[in-house]
């Protein structure tokens, strides 16, 4: 059984640029009632991509780290649309870090920046958008990342699908390597608060799903890199939330504690779901 997007009403976080903005303007084409918020004031520029779409829109700026922005942008969203039944955590923070470099100042101040965003600000909103939802039933979408599940564990694919994936001869391990310590940890302990969440909200008709990828075209991803070229068979930011629109069309009746993962050189496509034992019965 598939549910139609047309009608919903669809929060996305981090939607200025690359990623975010791709599933809001997927969502809006689909038909979805959308609001969006940054802390980048050009996320209020989005209108202008949305000329034709059906479904209302509002953007705002906000911090998703503040509680007061949050609560803002929340509730704000629920008056203007009707209610709240989508709800997409991508906004995040990644920056080069490790335990061995900088001064204890500036691992200070990124260790607020990156946890604040990427795990501070999901759990934010999805509690503040929670009393919504359970209404009448929904989805939270919690983005993480390739790094903390691979094509390689926890459990090796056969690559048959992907003979030009870079690890198809080698397992790849979890972790983004030594320059990821908080960015990996936050999305580590974002998909240990999408379990939770699941169990939780299963019986409100709430799915709770992690969304992770490889390297994606996104100007977040070309800053990251800087002179150097990216990663061979690079993702397109608008295939990648085809396949968010396809995990949402799966209804009440869909997977729920799932980690769903997009690699680098496999199909862009929504995977069965995990064959590892459930975390949600």
């Amino acid at each position: 059984m598939t549910a139609s997007i047309e009608g919903r009403k669809a929060i996305v976080t981090g939607a200025a640029q690359g990623l975010g903005l791709a599933y809001a303007l997927a969502l809006a084409r689909a038909g979805a009632h959308v609001a969006v918020c940054d802390s980048d004031a050009s996320v209020e520029d989005l209108a202008s991509h949305l000329a034709g779409c059906r479904g209302s829109f509002w953007a705002t700026v906000a911090d998703v780290s503040s509680p007061d922005d949050v609560r803002r942008f929340v509730d704000g969203t629920a008056e203007r649309l009707g209610g709240i039944d989508i709800v997409v955590n991508n906004a995040a923070v990644c920056l080069p870090t490790n335990p061995v470099s900088g001064s204890w100042d500036k691992a200070v101040d990124d260790c607020d920046r990156t946890l604040g965003t990427n795990i501070r600000g999901a759990y934010l909103v999805g509690r503040a958008a929670i009393p919504y939802l359970v209404r009448q039933g929904g989805d939270i979408v919690n983005v993480t990342t390739d790094h903390i599940h691979t094509c390689g564990w926890p459990e090796a694919l056969d690559h048959a699908d992907a003979p030009a994936c870079p690890w198809a001869s080698t397992p790849r391990p979890p972790g983004g390597g030594t320059a990821f310590d908080l960015y990996d940890a936050s999305k580590w302990a974002l998909n240990g608060l999408t379990h939770a969440w699941a169990q939780a909200l299963r019986p409100h008709g709430v799915r709770v799903n992690s969304f992770g990828m490889g390297a994606t075209d996104t100007p977040m991803y070309r800053k990251f890199l800087g002179d150097r070229p990216p990663a061979p068979g690079l993702m397109a930011a608008g295939d990648v939330a085809a396949v968010l629109l396809d995990l949402l069309a799966e209804g009440p009746g869909g997977r729920t504690g799932d980690s769903i993962q997009l690699w680098v050189g496999h199909p862009c496509v929504l995977p069965p779901v995990a064959t590892l034992p459930a975390v949600v019965a």
